[in-house]
């Protein structure tokens, strides 16, 4: 090797021991401690010794002298930052120096060291840190394969103290084993043919080889077994070991990963033999019918190895064909074509082709609070306790997300079926555990049962997926069997969802608006916008029903950003009429809030319109905080910095939370007119309600209530100092040609009859 070589290779290795050093003042975990811990890590962390031998090329290597690096000791330094102590380091001569110094209790800490049932007897070792493959090393021509049986009677050459020594004497007592000093005395003595073979890995013997100028040794086999390397600690020591053990844990896959790639490349069996292959090459090169042979081996080994290449990727495709990747359980095509099978079969009472689809119900939060690692796991151990519990005759398939369809062939009887769906959504609700996180989760199911020939045999699976949908609406964690009805409703929300989307660009979708008061003056401070559809055979439609259709088919963004359009544009022409007004409210759906163009959308909006961007507020659910609470953040305040304020609407209904009051740009808090209803006879309804107020008022919001309906009800919040209301006994929602200026009096002055002379 030249000097510039030498030069580069060093400044390589200081550039990735600084980096490694950054990444680990970084990137080290906090360890958590107990006091019994902490204590004697404070007593004894500065005199704790560890134990170091040299074993190149990468677990520990001698530079200048004393100083000692390597894989190892990258490690350490890590673990002597994660608990904020330094060790004291002892270097040996050899490994078997080591153990005995450990066996001794002379040194505290082993630095890498395999875990055998006699080390166990005087050592408590971490987790694996790191793995050793090792092979079997004989001079060139003696084997063309070998394994350890193939050295009984042999003499076979292992450092003292090593894992292998305990390993071949209880597994192969047959083989005469030499005890050497180092891995270097055991190459010295294979290459003077004193002893049959060595014992070591790869890297090591390359290593050997090169440095000794040896060229006449090759590796044979493998031994058949692998060091697994961790670090080992006193056993009449428990509590450092515990410090070890958490010290490793806190490492992070990234600094594991930085110091791999430094010191570790992969293991070519063939390396040490480079050199002579290339004199072989260049002497067989002078005869060209040995180099036309050699290239037709070669083209028909390389001819192999892509025919066998295919078949792999033949095998693995014809396998995701039919198979669920996640899962393993088969998938919808399989099953679509398998359930064609089924229904073909003959139905009778005793035996029927049935479908049961089995939904998880709300899996959708694990992805949401745990991640998409987690929910997987879910999935695979939902699909294996399902095809647990099914015969051979059944068929489990994965339809996608967090669906299951079982086909089987079974009684026809509806209780005989009912008690297997039961079995299977009991075993879903077994609790799931994953390292120290359990869940539990329920499954909803829909059942369809073939009574008759079927023209096409997905309609079996459709009728089961109407089956789960009314169930998970009805009857959430248990199972419903497909009825006719079903079919109907599907196909009138079908219509439905045409006529909506039609309605959505005519004068048949349309707002009212409710007014919205100050209770100790009668003033109406401002009106919430109120979706209505006038079908045009149907008549109105319910909101809460068209709201949900379009919520299910997708519509909810497009009416959602009709309803904003139409609000501002109404707010305009009130103002421009003279009816003054604080805010005009509008209703904002989830999907539509998460949109990445949601504030440019609503800014577009109110620029067309003319509207002031200081009148408008947005109510939205606490639902939206369940989800990036980042992005809500910087969401609401690209528009609040225009003037935009945004309320929380059925506060106190969902998840309710002061972190995202504290942290959020929310004004207004909207309490849920469920808990307004019963203030009048229900103690609960009535704290909570005293509660939300003086909640809001200590954080500085507004609180309005809605569905106030009586003058009972008006009396005691305006008691409780509430400061706006909205509900029919103000004011049914109107069509916006009713609300003038001398209607908003009138409401004004109905509210100022009911208000005591004291307030007013």
């Amino acid at each position: 090797m030249n000097m510039t070589a030498v030069l580069s290779s060093k400044l390589a290795s200081l550039l990735v021991s600084f980096f490694l050093l950054i990444m680990s003042v970084s990137a080290v975990a906090e360890i958590r401690l107990t006091q019994e811990e902490s204590r004697w890590l404070e007593q004894h962390g500065a005199s704790v010794t560890v134990g170091v031998a040299i074993v190149p090329p990468y677990l520990s290597n001698s530079v200048n002298g004393n100083q000692v690096e390597g894989l190892s000791m990258d490690y350490l330094k890590l673990i002597e930052q994660a608990l904020g102590s330094e060790f004291k380091y002892r270097v040996f001569d050899d490994f078997a120096s080591l153990v005995a110094a450990a066996r001794d209790r002379s040194v505290d800490i082993v630095f890498a060291i395999t875990k055998t049932e006699k080390r166990s007897e005087y050592l408590n070792f971490t987790p694996v840190y790191s793995h050793v493959g090792n092979k079997i090393f004989t001079q060139k021509g003696r084997f063309k394969r070998a394994t350890m049986s193939d050295f009984a009677g042999k003499r076979f050459a292992l450092p003292r103290e090593t894992a292998l020594i305990e390993y071949v004497q209880n597994n192969y007592p047959d083989v005469q084993l030499v005890q050497v000093r180092n891995l270097q005395e055991a190459f010295s003595l294979l290459a003077a043919g004193l002893v049959d073979g060595v014992g070591a890995s790869a890297s090591a013997g390359y290593l050997y080889s090169v440095k000794e100028g040896i060229d006449n040794i090759s590796i044979v086999g493998r031994i058949g077994l692998d060091y697994d390397v961790a670090f080992a600690s006193r056993n009449d020591r428990p509590l450092l070991g515990q410090l070890l053990d958490k010290a490793m844990v806190s490492l992070t896959e990234t600094q594991k990963q930085v110091i791999e790639e430094r010191w570790l490349s992969p293991e070519d069996s063939q390396r040490i033999d480079t050199q002579t292959v290339f004199q072989w090459l260049m002497i067989v090169g002078f005869a060209l019918t040995v180099v036309l042979l050699l290239i037709v081996v070669l083209w028909n080994r390389s001819l192999k190895r892509e025919v066998t290449h295919r078949k792999e990727i033949q095998k693995e495709v014809s396998f995701l064909a039919y198979h669920d990747e996640l899962t393993g359980a088969y998938n919808r095509q399989f099953m679509a074509e398998t359930l064609a099978e089924y229904t073909r079969l003959p139905c009778t009472e005793t035996q029927a082709t049935c479908v049961i689809l089995l939904g998880l119900d709300n899996f959708s939060l694990i992805n949401e609070f745990y991640g998409q690692k987690i929910g997987d796991f879910v999935l695979r151990r939902t699909s294996e306790r399902l095809q647990g519990r099914l015969d051979g005759a059944s068929v489990l398939a994965r339809n996608g997300g967090d669906e299951f369809t079982v086909l089987l062939r079974h009684d026809a009887n509806h209780t005989s079926l009912s008690h297997f769906a039961d079995r299977l959504i009991a075993e879903i609700s077994l609790p799931i555990v994953s390292g120290d996180q359990s869940f539990s989760l329920t499954a909803s199911a829909g059942i369809s049962i073939q009574k008759h020939e079927l023209d096409d045999p997905l309609r079996l699976l459709e009728q089961a997926d109407l089956a789960l949908h009314e169930a998970k609406k009805k009857n959430t964690g248990s199972y419903l069997f497909y009825a006719s009805e079903m079919s109907d409703r599907l196909h009138e929300n079908q219509q439905l969802v045409v006529a909506l989307a039609e309605a959505l660009s005519s004068d048949l979708f349309y707002l009212e608006y409710q007014p919205q008061v100050a209770l100790c003056s009668g003033e109406v401070i401002g009106f919430e916008a109120l979706a209505r559809w006038q079908h045009p055979t149907l008549g109105n439609i319910p909101p809460d029903r068209f709201i949900a259709l379009a919520e299910q088919e997708g519509l909810i963004v497009t009416l959602g950003d009709r309803v904003l359009q139409l609000a501002c544009q109404q707010g305009c022409e009130w103002l421009e009429q003279g009816i003054e007004f604080q805010r005009l409210a509008v209703n904002v759906s989830v999907k539509q809030f998460v949109e990445s163009d949601f504030a440019s959308k609503v800014l577009n909006v109110l620029e067309q319109s003319g509207f002031p961007a200081e009148k408008l507020e947005l109510e939205i659910t606490e639902s939206v905080f369940l989800g990036d609470l980042t992005l809500a953040k910087e969401t609401m305040q690209k528009l609040t910095q225009q003037g935009v304020c945004f309320s929380i609407d059925d506060f106190g209904t969902g998840f309710s939370s002061l972190l995202y009051l504290k942290d959020l740009p929310v004004l207004k808090l909207k309490l849920d007119q469920g808990f307004i209803r019963g203030i009048t006879q229900d103690n609960s309804s009535l704290q909570i309600v005293k509660a939300s107020l003086q909640m809001g008022q200590a954080l500085n919001m507004d609180v309005i209530v809605e569905g106030v309906e009586t003058c009972d009800e008006y009396q005691m919040l305006l008691a409780m100092r509430c400061g706006h209301a909205q509900g029919y006994l103000f004011g049914r929602p109107m069509k916006p040609d009713l609300i003038t200026a001398p209607r908003l009096r009138q409401i004004s002055a109905s509210v100022g009859a009911i208000v005591p002379a004291s307030v007013i």
